[in-house]
């Protein structure tokens, strides 16, 4: 079982750049490019997020997983989940995803919406293990960061 969440705060930049050291594809979310992140990197990255709705799994010292909660409205917020690449496949998205969706709910927020690549089977599993149901597919919607092309986006929802 994995942990508790923690938010994550510019204090969080070694772990950050430590949790993402082997990272080949993209690293947590926003517009950091493929890849790891360099201390400067975390410290700008940390900075940009709303520090309240950033939230990481640490484990034995280490960042596993990292989840978080963008607001697009008063009671709407799209989340994001990533888990570093060594650490796949141990349900830590499907948890970090469970613990922020029952808070935010908690918090206000009516409709949680994740964006994912159709391609993307093992983060089709984690939404559907966390609850969320498909919503719909929007063409050309999410910008793929290693070619700069587009690809469609699946929106899938949980609503509280």
């Amino acid at each position: 079982m994995a942990g508790d969440l923690h938010p994550l705060t510019e204090a969080d930049a070694p772990l950050l750049v430590e949790a993402t050291s082997t990272e080949t594809g993209r690293s947590l979310w926003g517009h950091h490019p493929i890849g790891p992140y360099t201390h400067a990197d975390a410290v700008a990255a940390l900075r940009a997020w709303d520090h309240d709705t950033s939230y990481g799994i640490v484990e034995h010292g280490r960042l596993v997983a990292a989840v978080g909660l963008m607001p697009d409205g008063p009671a709407s917020a799209e989340l994001a989940y990533w888990v570093r690449p060594e650490e796949r496949g141990r349900g830590l998205a499907v948890s970090a995803l469970k613990q922020l969706t029952t808070q935010a709910h908690r918090d206000g927020y009516t409709r949680l919406w994740l964006e994912i690549d159709p391609a993307n089977a093992a983060s089709l599993r984690v939404a559907e293990r966390a609850g969320y149901t498909y919503e719909q597919r929007l063409p050309d919607h999410c910008l793929d960061h290693t070619t700069d092309t587009r690809h469609d986006c699946l929106i899938w929802v949980h609503k509280g």
